[in-house]
């Protein structure tokens, strides 16, 4: 088996960027933890991990037009060395809700910074495709892990031990920025002279960054409320919870497949069939209460998610190999990701969850027009 090229590299930078976002992929136990040992209520721990998350990506929206700065490792560890004081106050502050608020928003803001700065140098390398592929499986990874241990052993782990957990976390995603000095070639001759701005305004960039917030906002209109469908569909809690399970876990498959396509078909052709799916599967929802075809469609969902979510990147790193455009995009995406239940929410009506799956089919069709365009105005290159 040929070894992949940069693989440490790409692993230590994938586990950057994963940890400072890990209220996203942690989210509901992550609240959860705040509700039982915080005593926080429903509506301010979700406030505080929303705050959180908006000021993580309007920190990376900023920092994006800045990952061509030469001190990035510099940055990156002031940023993450702010990251572990802030979870470790955390872990003592969460009863004090306006002061663990204030805590939040600075680690936001914080790994926010260093969430622009990993994403983008994986987009340095020539093989970035496979970069992006560890990336996406790792969140994958890390969100079940998360997702089983803290339920199970929430009443040892507490409000206090979560958070001293990430700041571990957050300390050896520190101890990794030592791979940011050993990036390559930090941009493509076609790109030396392109400003920050102008690499972000492009049509192929906005076309693809839009592309990327639709992708997410159609991706968690529908997660928002399947879980509901099942209830009103009289499938029981342990079959909704096996059929969400393994469509979580089928995400790790999904997004490692970019590895067993590689060149072969480019990056437009297998993004629109990765898009096809979860149309044909909600469709396929739309028309059957049983549980095979709920089970089939949690399945189709995951994979499709985490399939598709590398090719993006690797788009996004495409049309800028400064990762400034990635960089963007994925900040971009955490808007989109906010978007999605909030829509979602607006066209539910009592119990018409079948609403969100009709809003989230036309949400994928409209990204894949937009990457269909993208496609066209880009042959060339792809």
């Amino acid at each position: 088996m040929n070894k992949i090229p940069n693989l440490k590299v790409f692993s230590a930078l994938s586990f950057i960027a994963v940890i400072t976002i890990y209220p996203v992929l942690a989210l509901p136990v992550m609240i959860g933890i705040l509700m039982d040992h915080a005593e926080m209520s429903s509506f301010s721990a979700g406030w505080v991990v929303s705050v959180g998350t908006l000021a993580t990506a309007s920190a990376g929206l900023l920092m994006s037009a800045k990952v061509d700065n030469k001190n990035l490792q510099k940055i990156s560890r002031f940023v993450l060395i702010i990251a572990i004081a802030v979870d470790l106050l955390s872990a003592f502050t969460a009863g004090a809700t306006i002061i663990f608020f204030f805590m939040r928003v600075i680690w936001g803001i914080a790994m926010g910074v260093a969430h622009a700065i990993s994403i983008a140098s994986i987009a340095h390398y020539d093989n970035f495709k496979h970069g992006y592929g560890i990336y996406v499986g790792l969140q994958f990874i890390v969100s079940g892990l998360a997702l089983y241990i803290v339920p199970v052993y929430s009443d040892s782990i507490g409000v206090m031990g979560f958070f001293i957990g990430f700041a571990v976390l957050d300390f050896f995603a520190l101890l990794l920025t030592k791979f940011l000095a050993l990036e390559s070639k930090q941009s493509s001759k076609e790109h030396k002279n392109k400003s920050s701005l102008g690499a972000l305004i492009t049509v192929p960039a906005v076309l693809a960054i839009m592309g990327f917030a639709l992708f997410e906002a159609a991706n968690t209109s529908q997660f928002s409320y399947i879980e509901r469908f099942g209830m009103i569909s009289n499938i029981t809690e342990h079959q909704i919870g096996l059929a969400l399970l393994v469509g979580s876990l089928l995400g790790i498959p999904g997004a490692l497949s970019i590895f067993l396509i590689g060149d072969k078909f480019g990056l437009i052709k297998p993004l629109a069939l990765g898009l096809l799916l979860p149309i044909a599967a909600l469709t396929m929802l739309l028309s059957s209460n049983s549980y095979s075809v709920y089970f089939i469609t949690s399945c189709l969902l995951g994979f499709s998610w985490s399939f598709c979510m590398p090719f993006i990147d690797s788009l996004l790193a495409r049309i800028d190999r400064k990762g400034r455009v990635v960089a963007a995009g994925s900040s971009i995406s955490f808007f989109g990701s906010a978007l999605g239940p909030g829509i979602a929410a607006i066209v539910v009506s009592g119990e018409q969850y079948r609403n969100s799956f009709i809003l989230a089919i036309g949400l994928f069709l409209a990204t894949l027009l937009i990457f269909m365009i993208l496609g066209k105005k880009m042959k060339e290159a792809l």
